[in-house]
């Protein structure tokens, strides 16, 4: 459950010609200038971070999920947003999906964007599917994140220590003996060290300062040249409290206690065998609690999600110009839930309605369970060398809205020389209603999946030895969104909306050496809704016409490393208000607005620096780094507030100049 947005309801994430693929082949050129490929990929879109480029990048404090932001189609995210999965080409960030190995992630950001909540030094890749990605994902209409989990070292005992403003971590991995090895590792914030200096408002008193910690454990034994067996447990947890004195002058329901405390605890075993050259296994399965807890004033809820995913997939190199590849997709659901608030407001395209007080209240304790299976099946077809045709089916069961999907997908490509190739896909995406939407007494159980149809083109050009240019255009077209009811009156939730998003991407990224490289990343997008039939079309509410990224990281020798980004983005949509009426209920006034996203807020641009120093002292290597975020301070807006009686509204700045200092010591 995206706690976050019950907050908010109660406040107001080459193969060269001729070549044959190896079983598992799944790759296609990284997102570094010509890398060496095994094979191309079976979608027209996928751009991978290896583990060199995960922690280094700036402005993103290390993170590898952060990292993603750097690449076309991927839409800035707001500071301190829900810490969902990302925006990708137009979609909300709960329409996408996040996996560690395999597995979606039920939290993927510590308080809404501050760091993931795996460690990044675990991670071997991070791929990104911006769209049209394979049936091997489903259960959602936007793109996808695939975060790859590495086995730990196995030579000789290694350890690592990073000290920092923002937080602290320790890992520890080597071999057990024989064919096992394991890795260790545990991080937690140093917010609530300083947290209180922040706070000078008398009117606000701090309960517990923002804390989270996270952990994860990796076994990985190896049977024989046949088996290998991964074991994984992580885990998260974040928590927070406040003490609001006194009522805000403009919603007397806004005093009392604000707090959240969030967390989740997975146990997932993964089993990976290459029966011969031709064909392999792989097989995953993943469980654990999400419990939560929040409250603002009035408003609060508390629920415990267990969740489960099974995943079994099976390669088949049939023959040289022919592969195979079926699964099993299994998600499974038990959530008990309970709030107590005001009836929700649609999740996007409606502005804010204003103070609590007054509003109905909706008392609900209701438990869901929910059986999600899925099949799939792909055939990567050579008919001649230089060409490679991806078609493929999914079928999904949703037994919570009782319905059944089938989304066929199709994806091509054509390689024009070395270095030179065309591609192209097309196909449909499902996803089923957030859990809390269905819910008898607080959604619509009858309510159905909605879909996606996507398609997009694009050419891949590599220039000399060094640099790589890759052009995508995308089409999106949403059936039957789920919209809210006007007021929130029942079933709250119903199908109906619409919505398309089209743009052109660009990425140039030039590589000389692993520590040596720069790139430039440009998104020109437009992503608008029409919020059922004879409504009129609107801007999305993250839409963002312009994106662009410019950086880079530098070897400048004896063991310093220098970098930096800047970014330009279109300022974010909103609601001007037109005026205000006076509720003589709730002693508040309520905004009334003019069309909904008809003006835009001043475009974002901020520049981010980093260096880092390293010492190699015998076994030891030590690094310092400073990280400036935000370097020239700009004051950048990520909403308006407004006065009691909304004649007056000042910008809500974002993230401030902000220094990150840190050590690191690896043994």
């Amino acid at each position: 459950m995206n706690v976050f947005r019950l907050l908010c309801w109660g406040a107001v994430v080459v193969a060269s010609p001729g070549r044959a693929w190896a079983a598992d082949d799944d790759e296609e050129p990284e997102f570094e200038g010509v890398a060496e490929v095994e094979a191309p990929a079976r979608e027209p879109t996928k751009r991978t971070l290896d583990e060199a480029q995960l922690t280094t990048i700036p402005g993103t404090r290390g993170d590898a999920l952060r990292a993603i932001e750097i690449m076309p189609g991927v839409s800035r995210t707001q500071f301190a947003s829900n810490g969902g999965p990302p925006l990708l080409r137009g979609s909300a960030s709960g329409e996408s999906l996040v996996l560690f190995d395999g597995a979606p992630a039920p939290l993927i950001y510590h308080f809404g964007g501050l760091t993931s909540v795996f460690n990044s030094h675990l991670l071997e890749s991070v791929t990104l599917y911006p769209g049209n990605f394979s049936t091997r994902f489903g259960r959602a209409s936007g793109g996808a994140v695939e975060a790859r989990i590495r086995d730990p070292k196995s030579d000789r005992l290694h350890a690592m220590l990073e000290l920092s403003a923002i937080d602290s971590f320790v890992l520890t991995e080597g071999p057990l003996g024989g064919s096992s090895s394991l890795a260790l590792a545990a991080r937690r914030s140093n917010i609530d060290f300083f947290f209180e200096a922040l706070l000078d408002d008398d009117s606000t008193a701090v309960v517990a300062a923002p804390v989270y910690w996270d952990y994860q454990a990796i076994l990985a034994h190896r049977f024989d040249s046949v088996n290998k067996l991964r074991v994984l447990a992580y885990g998260s947890s974040d928590a927070f409290e406040l003490h609001l004195g006194k009522a805000a002058n403009d919603d007397p329901a806004l005093q009392g206690e604000l707090g959240s405390r969030i967390s989740f605890h997975h146990l997932q075993v993964e089993l990976e065998s290459r029966f011969s050259d031709r064909v392999t296994q792989q097989l995953m399965l993943s469980v654990g609690p999400s419990p939560g807890h929040g409250r603002l004033g009035t408003t609060d809820y508390d629920y415990t999600a267990w969740d489960a995913a099974l995943r079994a997939s099976w390669s088949l190199l049939a023959t040289p110009w022919l592969r195979l590849d079926t699964g099993l997709d299994v998600q499974a659901l038990a959530v008990e839930f309970r709030y107590h608030g005001p009836a929700p407001a649609p999740e996007e395209g409606v502005p804010s309605q204003g103070a609590l007080a007054g509003g109905s209240q909706l008392l609900l304790d209701s438990t869901l369970r929910a059986l999600r299976p899925a099949g799939f099946v792909e055939a990567s077809i050579r008919p001649v060398p230089q060409l490679l045709f991806v078609p493929g089916v999914r079928v999904d069961y949703f037994s919570d809205q009782h319905a059944w999907t089938v989304d066929p997908r199709i994806s091509s490509r054509f390689e024009l020389a070395e270095g030179s190739a065309l591609k192209a896909g097309v196909g449909r995406f499902s996803q089923p209603a957030e859990y809390w939407q269905v819910m008898e007494g607080f959604g619509n159980p009858a309510i159905k999946p909605y879909r996606t149809l996507q398609g997009s083109a694009g050419v891949q050009q590599a220039v000399g030895k060094f640099v790589r240019v890759d052009v995508d255009g995308f089409y999106k077209r949403w059936q039957n969104r789920v919209l809210g009811t006007a007021g929130g009156a029942p079933p709250t939730y119903v199908n109906g909306g619409t919505g398309t998003a089209y743009g052109l991407e660009l990425l140039l990224d030039a590589k000389v050496t692993e520590h040596t490289r720069a790139y430039a990343s440009y998104t020109l997008s437009r992503s608008t809704r029409r919020d059922g039939a004879g409504k009129p079309k609107r801007l999305f509410d993250r839409d963002q016409t312009h994106n662009l990224t410019l950086g880079g990281s530098f070897d400048v020798g004896y063991g310093f490393q220098v970098g930096a980004r800047f970014r330009y983005v279109s300022g974010s949509p909103y609601s001007p208000v037109a005026g205000a009426v006076y509720d003589a209920s709730s002693d508040t006034y309520r905004p009334l607005y003019a069309a909904i996203n008809d003006a835009r807020l001043p475009a974002f641009h901020q520049l981010d620096l980093r260096a880092e120093k390293l010492w190699r002292l015998g076994p030891v290597d030590l690094t310092a780094y400073l990280e400036v975020m935000n370097v020239y301070n700009a004051k950048n807006q990520e909403g308006l507030r407004y006065s009691f009686d909304y004649r007056q509204a000042a910008g809500v700045q974002g993230m401030p100049f902000f220094p990150n200092v840190g050590i690191r010591g690896a043994l």
